[in-house]
């Protein structure tokens, strides 16, 4: 019998070792993935076919390819383990004083840095490579091969008239509707002699007629290296530089982009985000000792004859309902919010006994920020409604913090095994998007198929995130935080 014991343990301590790798394989995708999609997304919009965006293109390939096989790696090993069973993990990994129930508050308490890393990668990740995906849809990358020999010969461009059209499609019947055809023109010979036809494929604005005039880049002095050509100058432009759309709609995109990046960011940074620096508890914190009792939803909801209140619009404005841990001390309720699944941790954590910390004058919009230390040496940093803390300090349940410089706790980040939630599903539609991506950037096409091979980029991972979603809900695994 002690033997089985002494397995289970040496397993368990095996699958801690291993677990303990995993927020930092997490810390790693949090962090390529968005600076992986946001140099590639600026390359292509600002950048000509130059050297700085080729390696661009193939150091943000290659980082965005490490994180697949990282998650296929973690997937591998942890074998897709419920939300629930990582919270517990990662409460065992954060403990530093197991059973031994240290009543005391400690002097120091860490900081948020990756929690809140995590967050704002999440939010500048998913605008940005939907902003790259429309950027590659919708990118003529016709005759790239032929631009960038007729850029290297020193091309010229000039207007030419039309004297042959072949497989033209048009959008409408009238003679204004747009049209993709192939287009031939005559180019002078450098020696005086015949002129050298050109043919081209060409999307314009307009049909096209024999006779009918278009700027054509070609090089005069080696006119057998062909030509292109479009019934807009800067398009042809576009074209020598080997740029992906023209100035006008990279900053079109770039300004949806950063409308649906840094609004939201700035927003959630400010008054949502639980950031925090590493502090050092004072006598004019606030402690009280608490009992997770579970979870709960809380509503905020100002209070009558407050300016918040004034009407039925405003009251509904500035009411929201939060899913917390409910934490109970003096007989008193207390909703703790954070970044995590609320229900998990409230399943994990019932029964957990510690303080609770804040200090009155660190707030962070409707909210004081707060930490729940264990007896157990975990500090879980979260938050409390302004209105509850201000009544808690009214009624003086709260206590001056008396820190002990002895005590010692280590952050509990709930969410840092987050990648070893994934199941293999979710890794094949992070591949397929993946490829979707390597296809668009490296082959220099045009057509139709663009705009399939960026749906099929999009729809693999966010269907295989929904149907992940939907087991775990199906479970009873919280599919939040």
């Amino acid at each position: 019998m002690s033997s089985e014991r002494t397995m289970d343990k040496d397993a368990n301590g095996a699958g801690e070792a291993g677990f303990r790798l995993f927020p930092r394989c997490g810390r790693f995708v949090a962090a390529a993935v968005p600076l992986a999609l946001v140099v590639l997304t600026a390359a292509w919009l600002f950048l000509g076919a130059t050297l700085v965006r080729t390696a661009a293109l193939w150091c943000s390939l290659a980082l965005l390819a490490a994180c697949v096989v990282v998650l296929g790696v973690v997937v591998g090993c942890a074998g897709g383990p419920c939300r629930r069973e990582t919270y517990r993990r990662g409460v065992r990994v954060a403990l530093t004083t197991p059973g031994r129930g240290e009543g005391t508050v400690p002097l120091r308490l860490g900081g948020t840095r990756w929690l809140s890393a995590r967050y704002a990668g999440a939010m500048v990740a998913v605008p940005t490579l939907l902003t790259l995906w429309v950027t590659l849809a919708a990118a003529d990358a016709r005759g790239t091969g032929t631009s960038a020999v007729l850029a290297e010969a020193d091309a010229v461009i000039e207007k030419r008239p039309i004297v042959k059209i072949e497989n033209e499609v048009a959008e409408g019947s009238s003679r204004f509707a747009a049209a993709t055809a192939d287009l031939t023109v005559l180019l002078p010979s450098p020696n005086g002699g015949r002129a050298v036809p050109a043919t081209f494929e060409a999307s314009t604005n307009r049909r096209q007629g024999v006779g009918s005039e278009l700027y054509v880049a070609y090089a005069p002095t080696h006119p057998e290296l062909g030509a292109i050509g479009d019934d807009q100058r800067e398009d042809v432009e576009r074209q020598l530089a080997g740029r992906a759309v023209q100035f006008g709609d990279s900053w079109t995109i770039a300004g949806f982009w950063a409308l649906a990046t840094l609004g939201p960011l700035v927003y959630w940074w400010r008054k949502e985000s639980l950031r925090r620096p590493p502090r050092t508890v004072g006598p004019d914190w606030k402690a009280l000792r608490v009992t997770v009792k579970g979870t709960v939803a809380h509503t905020d909801a100002p209070p009558p004859g407050s300016p918040e209140a004034a009407d039925e619009k405003k009251r509904r404005e500035n009411t929201r309902t939060v899913r917390c841990l409910a934490l109970e001390g003096r007989e008193r309720q207390v909703p703790f919010h954070a970044q995590m699944a609320g229900e998990v941790a409230g399943t994990v954590l019932t029964g957990a006994q510690g303080w609770l910390l804040w200090h009155p004058r660190q707030h962070r919009g409707r909210d004081v920020l707060a930490e729940l230390v264990g007896d157990d040496g975990w500090q879980l940093p979260g938050a409390v409604p302004v209105r509850v803390a201000e009544q808690m300090e009214e009624a003086g349940v709260m206590d001056p913090a008396h820190p002990d410089p002895d005590r010692r706790v280590r952050l509990l980040d709930l969410g840092a095994g987050w990648l070893a939630t994934a199941s293999a599903l979710l890794l094949a539609g992070a591949a397929v998007a993946l490829g979707c991506l390597a296809v668009l950037l490296l082959v220099p096409d045009s057509g139709a198929w663009r705009l399939w091979t960026a749906a099929a980029g999009v729809v693999a991972p966010l269907a295989a995130f929904t149907t992940q979603a939907v087991v775990r809900m199906e479970n009873g695994d919280d599919a939040t935080g």
